[in-house]
């Protein structure tokens, strides 16, 4: 049996949300993450999804708000970060939109508010109809 070196992009997925929630709510800086060697091994496009959103944050957030009837500020720190790792990947990756709004929706049910999901949902199908 040979041993298994990365795991899914979802599961990537989970750890980027994981890690962009410990930033903001606490309080820990990107470099300390980093560090996480685990992480690193078994997570390959890990560092290049946190690095690349916590680095456009701001445009990110620009581009949300230019979409949304509030601040991003406003949202749910779980829903902020989901939408934040949606339009990075819009903007970054080659994958189809609608997997990237699933993705989001599937974040947004497991560790998101109640309804959270169906702005996650609403807000990500606008974007990628309109364009980043």
């Amino acid at each position: 049996m040979t041993k298994k070196t990365s795991t899914s992009p979802t599961r990537t997925r989970d750890k980027v949300l994981q890690s962009l929630y410990e930033i903001e709510v606490g309080g820990r800086d990107l470099v300390e993450v980093l560090k996480d060697s685990f992480t690193h091994k078994n997570y390959s496009t890990f560092k290049i999804l946190l690095e690349g959103i916590v680095k456009s944050q701001p445009k990110l957030d620009e581009l949300l708000e230019k979409n949304m009837d509030r601040n991003v500020s406003s949202l749910d720190p779980i829903e902020r970060n989901i939408l934040r790792l949606g339009v990075y990947e819009f903007l970054n990756n080659d994958l189809d939109k609608p997997i990237v709004i699933n993705e989001s929706v599937r974040l947004a049910k497991k560790y998101g508010a109640a309804e959270g999901y169906k702005y996650v949902n609403a807000l990500l199908d606008k974007i990628s109809k309109e364009g980043p």
